[in-house]
């Protein structure tokens, strides 16, 4: 199954009406910045209100005209994982990105062609879990389609570039625990998918948006959020229909997840149920837009739902429906990930033993989902405590580098 140009759309910010106010720092920070630093703030629409920000480590995030993000992770702080660290800076600083890949030449011409390869390549690794990749080539990709819109090639192809861009930049975030840069990413993305005029890529960028709410703990606006992305494909040309029903379900399996997080059940049972109607239309398990959907996602919410609502002996009555080899062979970040639920309700019933055989089996599948992952590292840690020699899970949680 071929893999489509990038999902994960969550366009950049318009520009700020309140660019010129005054903020103490701000006139400094922007009297300091080069010509073609200012020029991308602008474009981004954060202008001076977010110089100091931009300009000095650790300072609050900017606020963004028409958005809210909760101000307890109102930090742009590092990611938790050092793989990320490149591509948050990147989205944090995109003039860096340009000069790190020599792109800041005015005789350069923008290869689309290449580009598009490039960003097929980068969602690949995404949906492979390739951090490693992710690391090397995101923050290039970034700096090369940003450098390209900069020298005013504003064509519908160049925007839906940059959303693909920041669209896989946001979802490398959310697994990296740095919400404040993810939202940033994603609200780039969708602006883009809007400037581009593409329906498809605007609601599968606001669907990303609301895992970025939805990691940030701000489970109502990641609900709201997740329905919104269904609405917006009701204007999906009658060609996109089946596009358009998979990413629908993926939101509405975002929104399950969102709901079943606020404890509320009867809304995530009823966006799961949304969902698996759309699934049952399709037929098949589909990737679009780098938006995995279909029979065997929505099982794997019923587990990952019932996980979520802390009912593990349920979660574990429907492990046996979710039958991993009608996916794609390229996903294995779905399959490590459904196993971390399973280890996660095998845990929940008192079966430690379950619990280590299915996280070692989501490592040999992808290593570096189940190392990075903060619910894996969660799991192992009250492993370690009530550890058996014999468990193996002392060398799994070194291989997680949890033991120092």
């Amino acid at each position: 199954m071929p893999l489509h140009a990038v999902d994960l759309s969550t366009g950049r910010q318009q520009e700020s009406s309140s660019g010129a106010g005054k903020i103490d720092g701000a006139a400094d920070g922007w009297e300091a910045m080069s010509p073609l630093n200012r020029r991308l703030l602008l474009r981004h629409g954060v202008g001076a209100a977010a110089v100091p920000w931009f300009a000095v480590p650790g300072s609050a995030s900017p606020p963004s005209p028409g958005s809210s993000f909760p101000g307890d992770v109102g930090r742009a702080s590092l990611p938790s994982t050092s793989w990320a660290i490149q591509i948050h800076n990147a989205v944090l600083s995109p003039t860096d990105a340009i000069r790190t890949v020599g792109a800041a030449d005015d005789g350069r011409v923008a290869n689309v062609p290449e580009l598009q390869r490039s960003a097929h390549d980068a969602l690949t690794a995404h949906l492979s879990s390739d951090y490693a990749k992710l690391a090397t080539d995101l923050p290039s990709l970034i700096g090369r389609v940003e450098w390209a819109s900069l020298q005013g090639t504003d064509s519908p192809d160049i925007q839906t570039l940059l959303s693909d861009a920041y669209g896989v930049a946001a979802w490398s975030l959310i697994k990296a625990d740095s919400p404040v840069a993810a939202w940033i990413a994603a609200e780039r993305s969708i602006k883009a998918a809007e400037q581009a005029d593409d329906v498809l890529r605007i609601a599968a960028a606001t669907r990303c948006l609301s895992e970025v709410h939805m990691r940030a703990s701000n489970f109502e606006e990641a609900t709201r959020t997740a329905f919104l992305a269904t609405v917006q494909l009701d204007t999906a040309k009658p060609a996109q229909r089946q596009t358009a029903l998979s990413l629908r379900g993926a939101a509405l399996l975002s929104g399950a997840a969102a709901a079943a997080r606020r404890g509320s059940s009867r809304e995530a049972y009823a966006a799961l149920r949304a969902a698996a109607t759309c699934a049952e239309e399709l037929g098949d398990d589909r990737i679009d837009l780098g938006t995995v959907f279909g029979p065997t996602n929505v099982a794997i919410h019923e587990v990952a739902i019932a996980v979520e609502l802390g009912d593990t002996r349920q979660a574990l009555h429907h492990v046996s429906a979710v039958k991993l080899n009608r996916m794609p062979a390229a996903l294995t970040e779905r399959r490590a990930r459904f196993l971390i639920d399973v280890a996660r309700s095998h845990h929940g019933q008192g079966d430690d033993e379950a619990a280590v055989g299915a996280l070692l089996e989501a490592e040999h599948i992808a290593a570096d989902e189940v190392r990075e992952h903060r619910l894996t590292h969660d799991l192992l840690r009250d492993l370690l405590s009530r550890e058996r020699r014999s468990s193996g899970v002392r060398e799994l949680a070194g291989r997680c580098n949890l033991l120092n």
